[in-house]
């Protein structure tokens, strides 16, 4: 608190913090993307995948949702673009991540300590028992593409470190890579429901939300080039092309 920003960092924030911002359940939106490409060029760009709409998204929404000066934790965040950038504009960040290249999750922990001083980095997968985070609490818990990862036991350890470390009226904040169609669709389904359940979100809301994203030409979907780097050395025959999008959730 106190660091004084630079002048776009504080256009940055001055555009976001001033615009109201929906709460519950969406998907993203290639308006959001294009709006992120112009004002967040940097995050729009950095993946080639589902992670150029999450990134800025996820600045944007505590931008709105959360106050000045905040503590964020963000889960899993793997390469700390975000928090990075969360901690240029103010916020005392916090990233708990194992780094183990669990959910082909990068393992250059050392290199990313020492690019981002301002940011604490933990590593260790996110749940309560963390002497770390023994009596901490934060004003928003976040992840980027990783409770699709998780299997039920997991997201359940997820939602308790949730509770146990999120302050009373704080936020979370999370962009969760969703299948619609195609293989790993029931999957990603079930895991959404169950994970939303804890919350109080119905199975009926979250398929109320995806029908009426699948036919909308704004939902942003991920494309046949950014689905072929995903493939990887894998023959294509082995991981098809399906129908992704970015779930997001303010809660």
């Amino acid at each position: 608190r106190g660091r004084r920003l630079g002048s776009a960092a504080v256009s940055v924030a001055e555009r976001y913090r001033s615009r109201p911002f929906p709460h519950g359940i969406s998907v993203a939106t290639v308006g959001d993307f294009v709006d992120s490409w112009e004002h967040l060029h940097d995050l729009a760009v950095a993946a080639g995948d589902l992670k150029d709409v999450q990134r800025p998204w996820m600045v944007k929404a505590v931008l709105a949702t959360v106050p000045a000066g905040g503590a964020i934790c963000e889960i899993g965040a793997g390469e700390p673009l975000v928090a990075g950038r969360l901690a240029d504009l103010g916020y005392r960040c916090t990233i708990v991540d194992p780094y183990d290249g669990s959910g082909n999750g990068p393992t250059d922990l050392a290199r990313f300590a020492a690019s981002r001083p301002a940011v604490r980095f933990v590593p260790a997968r996110f749940g309560p028992g963390l002497p770390e985070l023994e009596g901490v609490r934060f004003d928003a818990i976040c992840s980027i593409s990783v409770l699709e990862h998780l299997g039920r036991d997991a997201i359940r350890e997820v939602v308790e470190g949730c509770r146990l470390h999120l302050r009373p009226g704080g936020r979370l904040l999370h962009a969760i890579d969703f299948v619609s169609a195609g293989p790993g669709a029931d999957h990603h389904r079930a895991m959404l429901v169950d994970f939303l359940a804890h919350y109080g979100i119905a199975a009926d809301s979250v398929d109320a939300v995806i029908r009426r994203a699948e036919p909308d030409p704004e939902t942003y979907l991920l494309s046949a080039e950014s689905h072929n780097r995903w493939r990887g050395r894998m023959p294509y025959e082995s991981f098809p092309m399906r129908r992704v999008m970015s779930v997001q959730c303010v809660l």
